[in-house]
């Protein structure tokens, strides 16, 4: 890991107490408690602000947001100063994932997509500045398009990516793509920002030929889980007119609600949804 001297606070002046050392079973927890900080309605953090909500230093704070970040615990945004979890959290969510037998519910609501729609049903999480397929139920049609599995895309380049930022609003979405390892959208700013902001009040993103050439794509958040995943059908434009599309975005929009639907009885009959434990288990 590079170290960023932007990073640090002023050095204390000469003379100036130096502060013990964080170690051993303290260091952990305190390490713990800013990762629980953390939350849709705060996600990301400055070491003065961590520092402020703990009552530790400033240096003990940043001391131990670099270790979280050396571990990729949280990942640091060199536009805002701010750290906010990183793909570490993913990685474990994924073991949750499988454990708790999300993954299979998930294949089964994206065969149901597939069946319905006659065309590639995907799973995209978001990872950084990322997103990754992490599963696919392939169109079996003749001519279908692959995202492909375990494949990176830029959150700035297909539906999928700009379905994952419809929990972000303006001025959080510029400072996103003010940062240089953000891949610039591909037609500016502005006109990415209008098309979030149409996309958002239908409910789904649509695009075409932006990651492959000839598919168009329709895509919708999974608002329970806070911008980290989201529903992407996909097919070649020539398939896939004005009229198909509002079909097959409104079958993935019913689709949602099915889900919705789905972890209310859940509620309603005392057990919590695994979506729900998910989340939870991630704050």
């Amino acid at each position: 890991m590079s170290v960023r001297v932007s990073d640090f606070p002023p050095t204390s002046a000469p003379g100036a107490s130096a502060e013990p050392a964080v170690t051993g079973t303290q260091s952990v927890f305190r390490a713990l408690s800013i990762l629980h900080a953390f939350s849709a309605s705060q996600p990301a953090l400055t070491g003065p602000e961590v520092a402020e909500k703990f009552g530790y230093s400033v240096p003990t704070a940043y001391r131990l947001l670099r270790a979280l970040e050396a571990e990729r615990f949280l990942v640091f945004d060199r536009v805002s100063h701010k750290y906010s979890p990183g793909p570490e959290i993913l990685r474990l969510s994924g073991v949750i994932l499988n454990r708790d037998g999300i993954m299979a519910q998930t294949q089964s609501s994206l065969e149901r997509l597939r069946a319905l729609s006659g065309e590639t049903a995907a799973l995209f999480w978001r990872l950084g500045n990322q997103r990754t397929c992490v599963q696919e139920m392939v169109s079996q049609q003749p001519a279908a398009v692959e995202a492909g599995l375990g494949v990176d895309y830029p959150l700035t380049r297909g539906a999928a990516g700009k379905a994952l930022l419809f929990s972000m609003d303006d001025a959080s979405v510029r400072d996103f793509l003010a940062d240089p390892d953000v891949t610039p959208p591909a037609a500016g700013v502005d006109a990415f920002l209008a098309d979030l902001r149409v996309s958002r009040e239908r409910g789904y993103a649509v695009s075409a030929g932006e990651t492959v050439e000839g598919a168009l794509s329709i895509a919708a958040p999974l608002g329970w889980l806070h911008g980290l995943a989201a529903y992407s059908i996909t097919g070649p434009q020539a398939r896939l007119g004005p009229r198909r599309q509002e079909a097959v975005a409104q079958t993935l929009l019913d689709e949602m609600e099915r889900l919705k639907s789905a972890m209310a009885d859940g509620r309603r009959h005392g057990r919590r949804p695994r979506w729900q434990r998910l989340m939870h288990a991630t704050r």
